[in-house]
């Protein structure tokens, strides 16, 4: 007759914590000395004077790697980590290190190979789940920006407005201004430990105009234009009458002949189709987020829940997209790709975004 051992549950979890922990500290060591350029980093912030990607000086990062296990000076020494004073507390400062009872602890979330492989299977399981329960108001939300005369634009304003900016702030998902402070900056800075294979792209503000770029884009005004067109529009004027920014515009496609602008205007917060639509979307997506990222944040070790949920949140976004992309729902404009089209085609990734809230 054979006999079972049986093990108190009680140690067998003991044994797989300490096992996940050890294998959890061999794969952040291994990241010292890997080079910064081959991680793909992302600052969710706002700043005021320093960005925190200005406090990676000299070898900093190495540093900011060799502490994701806590340890003394002596553990950078053992690593042949070269390092001073005046660099740990500048990582302080930046409150990008952590620095209690004589011991080291980086604060930056940074994950190695593994973790990030797990951490993109986990989003894309998440994206496809949810996806069937917004697809339907997806369509027709599309349908609704076709109809006002904005299907070219139709991939900017699905990712830029609705994925990468309506979601944030009020009753969704935290936005930049409202997290953590951490210095000279708030929000949320973390790395993966590679890029994803799609190519990177993202929103740049300025005041109501908004900019769809990419990394192939070979079209650029200057933030200078940007701005002064921005700054015309002020709160809903809708015409430029200053000739020589308008003449520059028109060049551009931004604007008529006459000054009118001929790019996307949405109003955020003003109870028609298309904000409802795109309240709808965001809040299911942000309410499954939220309930997902109360595991997630113990798993990796990530600071807060909120902190979690925007670069779970950020994971999801790309794969979301890469649905909408393979479905055909949206297709990505000629000029994100790095094409040859002309410069009028900036407006297909321009819109500006004036709130009635």
């Amino acid at each position: 007759m054979k006999k079972t051992l049986f093990v108190p549950f009680s140690i067998l979890t003991a044994i797989f914590m300490t096992l996940n922990i050890l294998a959890f500290g061999s794969e952040l060591d291994s990241l010292v000395g890997r080079p910064f350029k081959d991680f793909s980093t992302t600052a969710f912030c706002s700043y005021s004077s320093y960005h925190p990607s200005q406090y990676l000086t000299d070898n900093n990062w190495d540093i900011l790697c060799a502490f994701l296990t806590p340890g003394t000076t002596a553990k950078l020494d053992s690593l042949g980590v070269s390092h001073s004073k005046s660099q740990l507390r500048l990582l302080e400062v930046g409150d990008l290190l952590l620095f209690e009872k004589g011991v080291y602890h980086t604060k930056m979330p940074i994950f190695g190979s593994t973790q990030t492989q797990n951490i993109r299977k986990e989003s894309k399981e998440f994206a496809d789940s949810i996806f069937p329960l917004i697809e339907p108001d997806i369509k027709d939300l599309i349908a609704e920006f076709s109809d006002r005369g904005y299907a070219t634009q139709n991939y900017s304003l699905i990712f830029s407005y609705l994925l990468d900016g309506y979601i944030w702030g009020d009753d969704k998902l935290i936005s930049p201004s409202e997290m953590t402070e951490h210095g000279t900056w708030s929000g949320a800075y973390w790395a993966m430990y590679n890029n994803r294979a799609q190519d990177k792209i993202g929103t740049n503000e300025y005041g109501t105009v908004n900019v769809n770029w990419s990394g192939e884009l070979g079209y650029w005004p200057g933030d200078k234009l940007l701005i002064k067109f921005a700054n015309c529009i002020g709160e809903n004027q809708l015409v430029i009458e200053n000739e020589d920014i308008k003449v520059t515009l028109e060049k551009w496609n931004l604007v008529d002949k006459e000054g009118h602008v001929s790019v996307p205007v949405i109003y955020s917060g003003n109870g028609d189709k298309i904000d409802n639509l795109c309240d709808k979307i965001t809040k299911v997506i942000a309410e499954a987020v939220k309930k997902h990222c109360i595991s997630f944040a113990n798993e990796y070790h990530i600071g807060s829940q909120e902190e979690a949920e925007v670069i779970f949140y950020h994971e999801v976004m790309w794969d979301l997209l890469s649905i909408l992309e393979d479905t055909h729902l949206i297709e990505k404009p000629a000029i994100l790709k790095g094409e040859e089209v002309g410069k009028e085609h900036f407006k297909d990734i321009t819109f500006i975004v004036i709130s009635n809230e």
